[in-house]
């Protein structure tokens, strides 16, 4: 059965056929059903392939994946997981990549996430493409979508002060991302609020990595910095700091507390587990998805920015003083 076939079967136009298949919300709830019970009866098969040469699409979506993120990292899986299934309900697949190319064959690009030191984000603009981002950095051209980085840090420090907690070391790590400003000035603001000054020898850098929690370990016994609880930008820190720190003789959350963010699985490994900021990355991929698709078909669309606020999972990691 051919379009032509469905249409004149149904009493409808080709073109009411041709929106049912590929732009289904266009078409009229009642006149839908009818047309893709009709094309479900007759076995009809979308020829994607030809549809595509038709159209002078590709069907494929670049997956831009930072430098600074390791394919097995939680994060990654969750977020490729998340536009990996919205695309292939929309006939779309995705290909992975490195760096953004102006020979790469594809529809448009998903960047994971925005960092200052690179120029993967004017790369992917310059092949005029359309672009969506997994972050909160606002650029006029491209759909932005993201954790509330800011709220959400501000939320779980104010836990911690709510749990008699004022001296609140922060462990930040050396990516250069939004998501780092953001979360440092979560916490920034949630003691300022509180009445509680900045102390500039509570606040260290660390790599993005278990390693660099266990140097965070090192460090905070080294200085003896007093601090009763430590928030840390990202779980996998907080994994590292929680197995370092007990070398050192210190017991969490009794002697130190400790809370982190993303949310995504890490927090769960250690003994005890770690109080943490979930962020909801399946269903944010799946919104930057959507957006993809609808500045694909509809390349005037106003631009997207949307903040999901993140939701505090409580475990037994802070100790209320």
């Amino acid at each position: 059965m051919t379009i032509k076939d469905i249409a004149q079967k149904a009493g409808v136009s080709m073109i009411t056929v041709s929106r049912v298949i590929n732009t289904p919300e266009k078409v009229s709830e009642k006149t839908r059903e009818r047309i893709q019970a009709l094309l479900e009866d007759e076995g009809y098969t979308r020829n994607t392939a030809a549809h595509n040469l038709a159209s002078n699409k590709s069907g494929i979506i670049c997956i831009h994946a930072s430098r600074d993120m390791a394919y097995q990292d939680p994060f990654f899986q969750q977020f490729l997981v998340g536009v990996g299934t919205f695309l292939s309900q929309a006939n779309y697949s995705i290909q992975i990549v490195s760096e953004i190319k102006p020979t790469q064959f594809c529809d448009g690009y998903i960047l994971s996430g925005y960092n200052y030191s690179d120029h993967v984000l004017d790369d992917a603009k310059r092949t005029g493409k359309p672009v969506v981002m997994f972050s909160s950095y606002r650029d006029p051209d491209v759909d932005s979508v993201d954790t509330d980085n800011v709220s959400s840090a501000k939320k779980i420090v104010e836990f911690l002060i709510s749990k008699g907690h004022r001296r609140i070391a922060v462990f930040l790590n050396s990516v250069k991302g939004t998501y780092v400003n953001d979360r440092f000035q979560g916490y920034r603001s949630a003691l300022e609020e509180n009445g509680i000054p900045l102390d500039n020898g509570l606040i260290h850098v660390v790599d993005n990595s278990v390693q660099g929690g266990m140097a965070a370990a090192k460090w905070f016994d080294d200085t003896k910095c007093n601090a009763t609880a430590a928030f840390f930008i990202t779980d996998i820190i907080a994994v590292g700091f929680i197995m370092g720190i007990k070398g050192y003789g210190y017991n969490v959350p009794n002697d130190v507390s400790v809370v982190g963010f993303d949310g995504l699985g890490h927090h769960l490994m250690t003994s005890p587990k770690i109080t943490t900021i979930v962020q909801p990355v399946y269903e944010i991929s799946r919104v930057l998805s959507e957006c993809l698709i609808d500045r694909i078909r509809n390349p005037k669309l106003p631009p997207v920015y949307r903040l999901v606020d993140g939701a505090l999972d409580e475990e037994e990691s802070v100790k209320n003083i």
